[in-house]
């Protein structure tokens, strides 16, 4: 986070739902998988700790998370919507680039035919941007309460407006994502 996004909070909730871009959603939603995966591990830890398992349990709950778990698709959905090419993630995922274009392709299509109706990211992503700014801030693995700070949604292109910041810079930086079309106008 850079200084520019220091001076100005911005409520994550307070901004039009329409001011978030691709870049922005996808981010939040990314955010959001990774949180709830945390708070499933929390609840696998405690089951652990509190012995209160049945024989089988530890094998079959950590077989179903490992199964579920959707962060690598939402990771590789974000990478794409923000630019980042086949070749790359093949690199990262240690596949060919049309292993992993016909892995995950399905995925990222979907994701952008998305809308408010179906998505709820992208009918309130103040709301998730918000809960990821209290888990990143204070730890915190529950709903929303008093963050501490707003580290995700200060660098969101939905917040720029308010914040002033280089929103086409930031998209160049990263991998040429979409401006933010607030700051665009």
């Amino acid at each position: 986070m850079n200084n520019e996004t220091d001076a100005v909070q911005v409520g994550p909730r307070q901004l039009p739902a329409d001011s978030f871009t691709d870049s922005d959603i996808v981010r939040i939603e990314l955010g959001s998988s990774a949180v709830s995966i945390a708070r499933r591990l929390v609840r696998y830890v405690q089951m652990v700790g509190e012995d209160q398992a049945q024989a089988g349990d530890y094998v079959r709950l950590a077989k179903v998370h490992y199964a579920n778990d959707s962060l690598l698709k939402e990771a590789v959905i974000a990478e794409r919507v923000r630019g980042t090419s086949w070749e790359v993630l093949a690199e990262a995922l240690g596949v060919t680039s049309e292993e992993a274009e016909k892995e995950w392709g399905g995925a990222e299509a979907r994701w952008r035919r998305e809308t408010p109706v179906t998505s709820v990211y992208r009918k309130d992503p103040g709301y998730f941007a918000a809960a990821a700014d209290e888990c990143i801030a204070t730890g915190n693995l529950g709903r929303i309460g008093p963050a501490g700070g707003r580290p995700l949604s200060a660098s969101l292109d939905a917040a720029a407006h308010v914040t002033g910041r280089d929103v086409a810079a930031a998209d160049q930086a990263f991998a040429g994502a979409p401006v933010c079309a607030h700051c665009s106008r």
